[in-house]
């Protein structure tokens, strides 16, 4: 039903990179998503300003979200509602977001009481526009903690694809670059095992003086593949002009 693919994009630098710099940029420039950096051992590091909360869990309290299906941003007001409406009335990008709504709602279910709204909205960030199903709940056994859930729900369908063995399958032959640690969950946990855990995507892996960026594609029956594309190129602008190779 549903497969997402990687895009990779290598950049070289004239020294190492600090990516401290690029997280500061990050920091100024796309305060509307989740901004991260892991870096295990000195130049080698994980980075990135995500849009997707993978899970939040405080006591009983649950949240999550369904993010897929995507669109430019507009150069007007007027043409960015445009976007937006064509964006909502997509019966492809409303079938892409809603088999990963239905996955994490078949997660979760057993695990708690959710709140899942019947219809998407729109989350406008800097450079692009997505659909966006806002998840909360109660859970039923809190001190499990967060990681069951990190389990439960990574990959969703909006990194891997429907349903998720044959996806995964298919990208593990088909992906020319192993993925690393893109799209994988990042965040942190407390004594109580509370914990917020975003996916790893708008991200770069760097190493020294190189970095690669990634980019996924759901790809679905009706997928354009110009389009398909084109929407990659929006999602790298993020860490390309992080590390001054150009977007904004």
């Amino acid at each position: 039903q549903k497969v997402v693919l990687a895009r990779v994009c290598e950049a070289r630098a004239n020294a190492p990179i600090d990516a401290t710099q690029p997280l500061a940029y990050l920091d100024t420039h796309y305060r509307d998503s989740y901004r991260f950096l892991f870096e295990p051992r000195p130049d080698h590091a994980f980075l990135g300003a995500t849009p997707e909360l993978l899970v939040s869990k405080r006591g009983h309290d649950v949240s999550t979200m369904a993010l897929a299906g995507s669109a430019a941003r507009g150069a007007t007001p007027d043409e960015d509602d445009a976007l937006a409406a064509a964006l909502l009335a997509s019966a492809k990008d409303r079938h892409e977001h809603q088999l990963v709504v239905d996955a994490v709602r078949a997660h979760l279910a057993d695990a708690g009481d959710l709140d899942v709204p019947s219809t998407p909205i729109v989350l406008k960030l800097r450079n692009i526009q997505h659909l966006l199903t806002l998840i909360a709940g109660r859970l039923r056994r809190p001190a499990d903690g967060i990681l069951p859930l990190v389990r439960r729900l990574h990959p969703t369908p909006a990194m891997g694809g429907v349903p998720p063995e044959r996806a995964l399958a298919f990208l593990r032959d088909a992906e020319p670059v192993p993925r690393g640690w893109y799209a994988a969950p990042i965040g942190w946990l407390d004594s109580d095992l509370d914990g917020v855990f975003v996916v790893g995507i708008r991200s770069a892996v760097t190493q020294h003086d190189r970095a690669w960026l990634y980019a996924g594609a759901g790809i679905v029956a009706g997928s354009s593949p110009e389009r398909e594309w084109a929407e990659t190129a929006l999602k790298f602008r993020p860490m390309l002009g992080a590390l001054g190779a150009g977007g904004n």
